[in-house]
């Protein structure tokens, strides 16, 4: 009888890439592929395993969907999906790499706003004396709109970023923008300064609650998890 075959994923680029095959070294879980180009791999001693590459987002689609058992992707994006995918993925390992804040940044000339209640009173001005709402840019819509609410902001409008999000407000796209910032240089280059932190990330392993229970995914977690 075969074995129920078991999916990981993987990072297939980003600057996250080498740390993630470097977890899978330590691990003495040797990934082999067909080409360099191919997504899709084997790990040496285990033909029930298959590597799978994708991006970071679609990690964490694929695990919240059942497609994937096992994956490695960061927390502000399993953070970020919908509730009926982020309900079913389960947080095994966080790593000590691909570290960055998801913060709320204004324009360093908002002499007045150094934290979110100042912010509150600056949302009102807009509306009241631009006669419209206060703009975010961000590529986070989900979490900036509940950082947004749990601070009692009503009075905003969020736009969402294709492109460089620390830009937006010197393009005169947003008012202030909700953005992942490892080292704080980009937010500088941009004359912006940090009011909030909404969540500190890294990469992580994650699990889909749906496969704990095959044959053989407890072991590799426990394996990936060393590192």
């Amino acid at each position: 009888m075969n074995k129920e075959i078991i999916n990981i994923l993987t990072l297939s680029k980003g600057r996250m890439k080498a740390e993630a095959e470097q977890v899978f070294k330590i691990s003495k879980l040797k990934i082999t592929q067909e080409s360099e180009r191919s997504l899709i791999g084997s790990i040496k001693g285990y033909p029930n395993i298959r590597v799978l590459y994708m991006n970071a987002t679609e990690i964490i689609e694929a695990l919240g969907k059942g497609i994937g058992d096992i994956g490695i992707s960061g927390k502000d994006l399993w953070r970020e999906s919908e509730q009926s995918i982020q309900s079913n993925i389960a947080l095994a390992k966080e790593y000590s790499w691909g570290k960055s804040d998801l913060v709320v940044a204004v324009d360093n000339m908002w002499l007045d706003c150094v934290n979110p209640t100042d912010l509150e009173d600056i949302s009102y001005e807009f509306y009241q004396k631009k006669k419209r709402l206060m703009r975010c840019a961000t590529k986070f819509k989900n979490l900036a709109h509940g950082w947004f609410n749990s601070k009692g902001i009503t009075q905003y409008e969020l736009i969402t970023s294709l492109g460089a999000t620390e830009g937006a407000n010197k393009l005169g796209t947003a008012d202030l923008i909700v953005d992942l910032s490892s080292t704080g240089e980009t937010l500088k280059q941009n004359n912006l300064k940090v009011i909030d932190t909404i969540l500190s990330s890294s990469a992580c392993l994650f699990y889909s609650k749906k496969s704990i229970k095959k044959k053989g995914v407890k072991k590799i977690l426990k394996l990936l998890s060393k590192n």
